[in-house]
């Protein structure tokens, strides 16, 4: 009898270790999109369970356009994504059509620690527990796959500065798209400026993959949690050379400056025609004061951290609306003259703050001040 009950207990947990290890656990890393959503990439895990013949991805990407004030949850930084899951092939088709490439990376896991996480990520796909709140630099897809291994214990990473900031990894993975970039700086504040851990780094999908490599895990003898990753599927040809050379002659540092040459040329040829200037000044400063209007907003009306403390209003002012409401006068010209002096000592000491600008910046305040100093000239004159 005693020999009947150890050889069930024995069938019993073979049955269970099988069960455990017929589980196969990845990492998949998406490249870049070309619209705003997917300029970052994308991260999700990979479920291949061959005892029941399952291939599930779950995705924390996941956000519906279809829910309540969607666009105002987003502008106010209450935008809920949520935790969803797939068909692997449904995942990859979806991708291949929108021609991003796929790399995976498999999971160095104890039979154990995979049942585990798989248990985990099933739970966490219930309804009651799928939605988080979203936020661009702390909390989306990429980090919510790192702090899993953050919470469980048996993994760790040395984590230590990397020397870069959320800007500069921003800058790095956007590439030429340029005018995206400057919309960023604008309305990202100085939080994004200090220098970041590794794992901070990994709110990136690509640091990400890179981080898991780092990982190691303590119950298989320090192995990296991630191996080497293995392509799945390429994504479309990058764009030819004269992309390139289009994207750097369309940047905003090049558009700006050549503005500021336009402008100063004409001002110089034309005689100082007031009416010229008038018209020109009224539509900058309408541009710089509604972009400030929006900076003060995504600052002080919304629940983004990132978008606090942004040095930008130094140059672009939501004061400058008052000066386009005013009829030609001393006092309007007093205005603008305080704006652009305060534009420009930001410039000036621009390496004091804890910001950096974006480099068009520069050239736009330059061409604020070159609009007071013409307008005052002129100004005199009639």
């Amino acid at each position: 009898m005693k020999r009947l009950i150890l050889f069930t207990l024995l069938v019993l947990l073979t049955l269970g270790t099988q069960a455990q290890d017929s589980l196969r656990i990845s990492l998949l890393t998406c490249s870049q999109g070309r619209d705003i959503s997917s300029a970052f990439g994308h991260s999700a895990l990979r479920v291949k369970d061959l005892r029941n013949n399952n291939d599930i991805v779950f995705n924390y990407g996941t956000f519906s356009f279809q829910e309540p004030h969607f666009m105002l949850n987003f502008l106010h930084g209450d935008l809920n994504y949520f935790l969803s899951t797939s068909n692997f092939m449904q995942f990859r088709h979806s991708y291949d059509n929108a021609g991003r490439g796929i790399t995976e990376q498999q999971l160095n896991l104890t039979p154990e620690q995979a049942a585990r996480l798989y248990g985990f990520l099933q739970n966490n796909s219930l309804p009651d527990n799928r939605y988080y709140l979203y936020d661009f630099l702390q909390d989306n897809c990429a980090t919510r796959i790192r702090d899993i291994f953050d919470d469980f214990s048996g993994f760790s990473v040395e984590d230590t500065l990397t020397g870069l900031t959320y800007r500069d990894e921003l800058t790095r993975l956007v590439g030429d798209r340029r005018w995206m970039m400057f919309g960023i700086d604008l309305i990202l504040g100085a939080k994004t400026d200090r220098e970041i851990t590794v794992k901070e780094a990994a709110f990136l999908p690509d640091r990400l993959s890179m981080v898991l490599t780092a990982y190691s895990n303590d119950s298989l003898h320090s192995a990296p949690l991630a191996s080497p990753a293995k392509i799945i599927s390429t994504p479309a040809p990058a764009p030819e050379r004269w992309h390139g050379i289009l994207s750097k002659a369309s940047s905003p540092f090049t558009v700006f400056t050549l503005l500021f040459l336009l402008y100063l040329i004409f001002y110089l040829r034309s005689g100082n025609k007031w009416r010229f200037m008038s018209i020109c000044s009224t539509i900058f400063y309408a541009i710089l004061g509604l972009g400030g209007v929006i900076i003060c907003l995504m600052w002080f009306a919304t629940n983004h951290i990132w978008t606090a403390a942004n040095w930008n209003l130094l140059w672009m002012n939501p004061l400058f609306l008052i000066p386009v409401f005013m009829p030609n006068c001393w006092a309007k010209n007093l205005i603008i003259d305080l704006l652009a002096a305060v534009a420009a000592l930001g410039l000036i000491c621009s390496w004091l703050l804890p910001q950096t600008f974006h480099p068009a910046s520069a050239v736009i305040i330059l061409l604020t001040v070159l609009m007071a100093l013409s307008r005052r000239a002129v100004y005199r004159k009639y």
